[in-house]
């Protein structure tokens, strides 16, 4: 790599990390491109040289958080035997490293920003949606094919899956973590058992 390339990938990073920190802070809307500049002593035309927008630079986190929280669970599914337990574990090991997440205020402020008012915002929402969603629905998938789960439609199951984790983490804000990670499993659990009375 030669030194110019080496200096913009280093420069790059300097942001990506005073961006973690200042939106971390201050959220999504108070932490401006101007922050993030004085903070680095980087111009912010090299800002946007990197990242095009503010809405891109928090998308690289984001992307970059979700790559951290993959490598992790490719190393915890192994630790479960039943998809019932991956999708149990896959709830609190989620919860456990996002629940008090710094960027959780700044994702909230961002996607209800973004939601409607912005056609690129729109566009990564509903990739990184439908994203979720197949990974939930090759969880089930991979019980249907076990025997574990019977036959069902699992393209259904991944979209009401990521729909009501989606919805839990909006109603959960105001519980502590191990409320949060109770309330989830009731609701894995209805989704998977029912709420009938059983015979």
């Amino acid at each position: 790599m030669n030194k110019k390339k080496t200096q913009s990938e280093e420069t790059k990073s300097r942001i990506v990390e005073a961006a973690n920190i200042l939106f971390s802070q201050r959220g999504y809307h108070a932490a401006s491109i101007e922050d993030i500049a004085s903070a680095t002593g980087v111009s912010k035309a090299n800002i946007y040289y990197h990242f095009k927008s503010k809405e891109g630079l928090f998308l690289t986190l984001l992307d970059q958080f979700e790559a951290e929280w993959k490598a992790l669970w490719a190393e915890q599914e192994k630790l479960y035997d039943s998809t019932t337990d991956m999708l149990n574990g896959m709830i609190e090991a989620g919860l456990e490293r996002g629940f008090h997440h710094p960027l959780n205020r700044a994702a909230r402020e961002f996607f209800e920003e973004a939601w409607g008012k912005s056609e690129e915002g729109c566009r990564q929402i509903a990739i990184k949606t439908g994203e979720n969603r197949a990974f939930y629905q090759s969880l089930i998938q991979r019980g249907v094919e076990s025997g574990e789960f019977r036959p069902v439609n699992t393209s259904d199951l991944g979209r009401i899956l990521e729909g009501m984790f989606r919805g839990l983490g909006d109603s959960s804000r105001d519980l502590s973590l191990e409320e949060a990670i109770r309330l989830y499993r009731v609701a894995l659990d209805a989704l998977l058992y029912g709420i009938r009375a059983r015979d």
